[in-house]
């Protein structure tokens, strides 16, 4: 009932809020724990509508894990039981284990919906994913993502994912293994209370991730509302997102890996809250030219891409890379000011170049704060302006917001032209 039309929501984004109220809802009165490994591309960040009753996958087949998540103890060390899990994700990484279908099939059920705990869904047709829990010896060790529909040429998908088994970054969800597999000439996909989807001469594609224990950012962010929040974890996410995004611009050799969807759903918690981008393989298995197309096709927005993104023609990586500057830059006043984003991007950055400077606003959120980490907030919230500067040229680049973190202060003010 806002007396100003633009702000008032649009139908779409109601139904948004409604389900991620009901999701949270369900979650505490079940006493499940939330979905614990959420890829990105779903829920508020692309559409969930899909072209043929088979493909249609809603939000309530998707079961949510029976395993508490792990935590870290209070002094910030993991136990001896991570530490023991540690070890054997470190064994399983490059095992031929991984890239054996029927030992994938065996730790997930055979595939089954109950093991579902996330899915990927860009495009009406094909090009989706459901992550399955994976058990081994009893635990839930790693996430494997299911490619259900996607085109992808073998010699393209060994290659890509040797690429992402040789990444190695702290905020950057580590791939352990990969499948691909012919043999069986067609796919089975089960879906709760469905008969089973039989994909003919498809092949398996899979990819086995490290399973994040500690569900989404976008999860720890509904998680907290309102209430005062630690500043102190907030710019840990911050910058360890900002540092994940800079290794994948940055420190992957002559060609950059983009994200194309980056958003709070495609940064995982570790077992210490330490943020861990994910997410970044599908631009890069179906290209950043298919994304592109894909992308624009959605009926609905995805909340974290530039408007400039549908607009714009080829597929130049310099450009590329300031739509996920964009992407980073409202994640970074997301998490500085806990607005979240309710549609029209321009609705969150006014708010924030408006209010957001005054330490009334700040102490409202984050209580008394030194005048250090007062700074430190505002400095982040000049940083995400000027990360969604109407002219991508204007937008700096990773390894720039991180020399600003290091420095810890920032060279030109944040108000967008």
């Amino acid at each position: 009932m806002d007396m100003d039309p633009d702000k008032r929501p649009t139908a779409f984004e109601i139904i948004q809020r409604l389900d991620e109220t009901e999701s949270t809802d369900y979650s505490v009165s079940s006493g499940h724990a939330p979905p614990l490994w959420q890829p990105g591309d779903e829920e508020s960040d692309s559409s969930d509508v899909d072209a043929s009753e088979l493909e249609r996958t809603p939000s309530n087949d998707i079961l949510p894990s029976d395993e508490e998540p792990t935590s870290a103890d209070t002094t910030g060390e993991t136990s001896t039981q991570e530490h023991n899990m540690c070890a054997v994700v470190s064994k399983l990484s490059g095992s031929a284990e991984l890239s054996s279908l029927d030992f994938l099939e065996r730790i997930t059920d055979g595939f089954s919906y109950e093991r579902i705990v996330g899915k990927d869904s860009l495009d009406a047709d094909y090009h989706k994913a459901f992550v399955y829990e994976g058990n081994i010896s009893g635990r839930t060790m790693v996430a494997v993502k299911r490619l259900i529909g996607a085109k992808i040429p073998v010699a393209k998908f060994t290659r890509d994912a040797e690429q992402f088994m040789s990444l190695d970054h702290k905020n950057i969800v580590k791939l352990l293994g990969y499948c691909h597999d012919e043999s069986r000439g067609h796919k089975l996909v089960h879906l709760k209370g469905k008969p089973p989807q039989d994909f003919k001469g498809a092949p398996e594609q899979l990819l086995c991730y490290e399973y994040m224990h500690n569900g989404s950012l976008r999860e720890y962010l509904i998680g907290h509302g309102s209430r005062e929040v630690d500043w102190h974890m907030c710019y840990k996410l911050i910058k360890g997102t900002c540092e994940g995004l800079r290794y994948l611009h940055e420190g992957c050799g002559d060609r950059p890996i983009l994200h194309l969807n980056l958003s709070p759903s495609n940064v995982l918690l570790d077992e210490n809250k330490v943020p861990r981008i994910t997410g970044f393989d599908f631009s890069k298995l179906i290209g950043e030219k298919n994304t592109k197309s894909v992308n624009a096709q959605i009926k609905g927005p995805l909340a974290y891409l530039p408007p400039d993104f549908f607009h714009s023609k080829g597929t130049d990586l310099k450009y590329l890379a300031t739509v996920d500057i964009y992407s980073l830059g409202l994640m970074i006043l997301d998490i500085a000011t806990h607005q979240g984003i309710k549609g029209n991007h321009d609705i969150l950055i006014k708010t924030v170049e408006n209010n957001w400077r005054q330490d009334s606003q700040i102490a409202t959120l984050y209580g008394s704060l030194e005048d250090k980490f007062q700074a430190q907030v505002k400095m982040c919230i000049d940083i995400g302006l000027h990360c969604v500067k109407s002219m991508p040229g204007d937008r700096p680049t990773a390894g720039e917001i991180i020399r600003w973190l290091d420095k810890g202060s920032k060279p030109v003010p944040g108000q967008r032209p």
